[in-house]
């Protein structure tokens, strides 16, 4: 493994609890041993209550050694919503994906499968202004007119289409069975994929154990122009876990310490010092921890805040 570089953020430096963040240098410059395979899968999804059926697809990124005929084998299943002006390509085709190759090559994460999604209706289209703004047709409540129903299309129909087709714990494709087996599945996204993930742990907390929100304060389900009080934010996330004591769960944070710092600082002050939480890296007798790094905001960098959260998330299922 390539060098690894230890940030330490102690207690008041950036918030009032220490903060550690690694980073593993060998993801970027690092040839990988074993590689995996990427492939598409297509869907169609009809959630947004406007009559429409709407063709979409995601990556999947199956891991070194993964054999469709071992259904033995089981895989954890982990979900990466990509931020604004992205698109589920970015670690599934081209020089990227190496990077996902590495996170398993030193033996030090168990291999899972990374399902690359988008809450965009269809992202190649209208690439152009996509590139520039993100602003084109998507279901995740930043257009105008559609319904905020993604969460509701991953757990109808990615979850589905997904895990079915490969070896997964899911072993019925019905909200039943998507509930049995969530101790095996993760969420995760960046920026405006890390508002998706909040929003998943409000709406799909039963399906979901593991939670990895990268670089993006929970804005709730807010709509444009009206931002919620923190009081509002608060009942929010706290909701879901509220009504269900009994499902454990974890949420690993991570941040950047640049462009990403005031607002998401000032958050996790408030969130892990609330009665739910308890604050650390063991699964066992923790569910949060907040991870910040250096880094600008790309999310070219989400394979390094993976080197963190996937050494916590998945373990002890």
């Amino acid at each position: 493994m390539g060098t690894t570089r230890v940030i330490v953020n102690k207690p008041g430096e950036l918030i009032d609890f220490e903060t550690v963040f690694e980073e593993n240098g060998s993801l970027r410059t690092g040839v990988p041993a074993k590689k995996g395979t990427v492939e598409r899968v297509d869907y169609t999804t009809s959630v947004y209550e406007d009559g429409k059926t709407y063709p979409k697809y995601c990556y999947v990124y199956l891991p070194y050694g993964y054999d469709k005929e071992d259904k033995d084998k089981k895989y954890n299943v982990l979900y990466f919503q990509h931020g604004n002006t992205c698109e589920p390509s970015i670690f599934s085709i081209g020089g990227n994906k190496p990077m996902f190759d590495m996170l398993f090559d030193s033996g030090e994460i168990e291999p899972c499968i990374i399902v690359s999604t988008t809450y965009y209706f269809d992202p190649m289209k209208d690439a152009d202004e996509r590139l520039i703004t993100g602003q084109v047709a998507a279901g995740d409540g930043e257009w105008a007119g559609t319904k905020n129903n993604y969460y509701r299309e991953v757990v109808e129909d990615i979850i589905p289409a997904v895990e079915t087709k490969y070896n997964t714990y899911l072993e019925e494709p019905t909200p039943e069975g998507i509930k049995a087996s969530r101790d095996h599945r993760a969420f995760s996204g960046y920026s405006r994929g890390c508002a998706v993930t909040w929003r998943m742990v409000h709406h799909n907390f039963e399906y979901f154990r593991w939670f990895c929100p990268m670089s993006g304060i929970n804005r709730g389900d807010e709509k444009r122009g009206t931002p919620l009080t923190q009081e509002q934010i608060i009942d929010y996330l706290t909701y879901p876990i509220k009504a269900h004591p009994e499902l454990p769960f974890f949420i690993f944070v991570t941040n950047g310490g640049k462009e990403d710092s005031a607002e998401m600082h000032a958050q996790m002050k408030y969130f892990t010092k609330l009665d739910c939480f308890s604050y650390g890296k063991d699964p066992e007798k923790n569910n949060i921890y907040y991870s910040v790094s250096d880094y600008y905001h790309t999310d070219y960098l989400v394979p390094y805040y993976y080197w963190n959260s996937l050494k916590v998330v998945f373990k002890g299922v």
